[in-house]
């Protein structure tokens, strides 16, 4: 079995490696605050905002002791093997657009991990898949003043060389790395890169107004669509066919009712695909 130890392609994810090519514009050239062990680089960076740190920071760590996922679930975070990593957006956009920024990022790592090679999909909202499998997350939290969002903190983790020993059993089936998916070992380095620059150039289509255009991306990269999906509410159950999103990037579930269900947030679970066009 590979662990992450004999996957790794690099030692360091220092600022200065990970700055000497970068191309992004300001993500990233404004502050890149690396370490070895954080509880969480959304804490991390949620600190860093509220202490004032321009748009465009980023914290980045090998390892996370209390990684977080949507819904209050843990990220698994073994050190030198996967990404993990917040950045500090200053948006100042309609607060119901929140949704539609964790799609944009999506969007943003599927079309990075792709220029690697790699299959990566979307499943609504946040879920990194190649295969059937997770891969990788997005954890968006928001900072509301009055009607707007003021700050956002969007939360990346992407397993990357992660060996099939790093993941629990509890979530071994359900879970898989690029580097186990496709047998390639990936530089971080260069996807780290890659995917700054992607993130930069899909939320300055999110601040634009092109909303229509990323989602029309990330529906061709998504999975839920077309699906009989069960979706887990924090007091019920919605189950029936997930039709698309709406403009703010809501699922649309229609039950066997004809009930049109707009879900905000949610756990979902793929039933079976019923075919037709996505």
């Amino acid at each position: 079995m590979a662990t992450s130890s004999d996957n790794t392609c690099e030692v360091s994810l220092s600022p200065e490696i990970i700055r000497k090519a970068l191309k992004t514009k300001w993500l990233g050239q404004q502050a890149i605050y690396s370490f070895n062990v954080v509880e969480s680089t959304n804490t991390e960076a949620s600190t860093l905002a509220r202490n004032g740190a321009a748009e465009g920071t980023v914290v980045l760590a090998e390892t996370q002791i209390r990684g977080r996922g949507r819904l209050g679930r843990s990220w698994i975070s073994p050190p030198g093997a996967g990404l993990y990593f917040s950045v500090i957006l200053r948006p100042e956009s309609p607060s119901q657009w929140a949704s539609l920024l964790t799609l944009t990022a999506g969007v943003a790592v599927v079309v990075a991990i792709r220029q690697a090679g790699i299959s990566a999909e979307l499943k609504w909202p946040n879920d990194i898949m190649i295969g059937n499998r997770k891969a990788g997350g997005i954890l968006t939290e928001a900072i509301f003043r009055e009607k707007s969002v003021s700050t956002a903190i969007v939360g990346i983790g992407i397993n990357v060389n992660t060996g099939t020993e790093d993941f629990p059993p509890s979530i071994g089936g359900r879970a898989t790395s690029i580097y186990l998916s496709s047998g390639k070992l990936i530089s971080r380095v260069a996807l780290f890169q890659a995917l700054l620059y992607q993130l930069e150039q899909w939320y300055e289509l999110f601040q634009k107004g092109s909303h229509e255009m990323i989602l029309k991306v990330w529906r061709e990269y998504d999975t839920t669509l077309g699906n009989l999906v069960e979706v887990c509410l924090p007091e019920s159950t919605v189950s029936g066919v997930a039709e698309d999103v709406n403009s703010i990037g809501q699922l649309l579930v229609r039950d066997q009712t004809g009930r049109l269900h707009t879900i905000i947030a949610g756990d979902v679970v793929h039933c079976h695909h019923l075919g037709g066009n996505k």
